[in-house]
C-alpha cells in the first residue's frame, strides 16, 4: 500500500523578492517623474477652466436674452462675469449679478512674447475689447450678446512667473460666433491650437 501523498506547498513570494520588486519600481519611477511636465497639465487645466467660463457666459446670454460682460482684472488674476440687465456695458450695482473667478495659484494673466493675432503683446488683445477703468487702472472687457456673438475677436493670455514659453496659453473668442478655443505656446515660441 502506498503512503498518501502530501499536498504541495503553495508558492509564495519571499521578502527578498518583494524588496527587489519594490526597488525596481522605485528606480523606474525616479527615472520617469522628471520627464513628466506637470506644469503643462496645470496650465491646460487653467486654460480649460477660463474657456468653459466664457462658454458659460455666452450660453447664459443666449438663454436669458441678456448681455453678459467679462472683465479681466489682470492685477488680481481674476475675471468678473456680470449679467448686464440694462445693456449699458457696465456693472451698475446690486441689480446686476456679478461673479468673480480667480485663476489657480501661480497662474497669472501674462503678457506673452508674441500674440496669436499679430497684435502688440498685452494681457488681452483684439478688436472686440473695450476698457473699463477701476481705481485708475484700465481693465480689458468683452461683451457677450443674446444673438450668440461677442463685441468682437478677443484673445486672453495666461502664463507663470517663470515666463517659460511653454507655459503660455491663449484663450481665443471669435466675435461673430463666440466660439472659444485655446492655444499653447511651444518651447520654440510658436503657437499651436490645442487638440483638447
Amino acid at each position: 500500500m502506498r503512503a498518501p501523498s502530501r499536498p504541495r506547498a503553495r508558492g509564495a513570494f519571499t521578502i527578498v523578492e518583494v524588496a527587489i520588486t519594490l526597488g525596481v519600481i522605485a528606480i523606474l519611477t525616479a527615472i520617469a517623474l522628471p520627464s513628466i511636465d506637470f506644469s503643462r497639465f496645470r496650465m491646460d487645466g487653467a486654460a480649460r477652466d477660463v474657456q468653459l467660463r466664457f462658454i458659460s457666459a455666452q450660453s447664459r446670454s443666449v438663454e436669458r436674452n441678456m448681455n453678459y460682460i467679462v472683465t479681466f482684472f489682470w492685477t488680481q488674476d481674476q475675471f468678473r462675469v456680470v449679467n448686464d440687465k440694462n445693456g449699458n456695458g457696465l456693472w451698475d450695482g446690486a441689480d446686476e449679478v456679478r461673479n468673480w473667478f480667480t485663476l489657480p495659484e501661480n497662474i497669472h494673466f501674462m503678457v506673452p512674447p508674441t500674440t496669436i493675432d499679430g497684435a502688440s503683446p498685452d494681457y488681452a488683445t483684439g478688436p472686440g475689447l473695450h476698457v473699463v477703468t477701476s481705481g485708475g487702472t484700465p481693465y480689458p472687457t468683452v461683451n457677450f450678446y443674446p444673438n450668440g456673438s461677442t463685441s468682437g475677436d478677443v484673445v486672453v493670455y495666461l502664463g507663470t512667473k517663470s515666463a517659460r514659453k511653454s507655459d503660455f496659453r491663449a484663450i481665443q473668442i471669435t466675435g461673430a460666433t463666440s466660439k472659444v478655443k485655446y492655444w499653447r505656446m511651444q518651447s520654440d515660441g510658436l503657437w499651436k491650437l490645442s487638440d483638447m
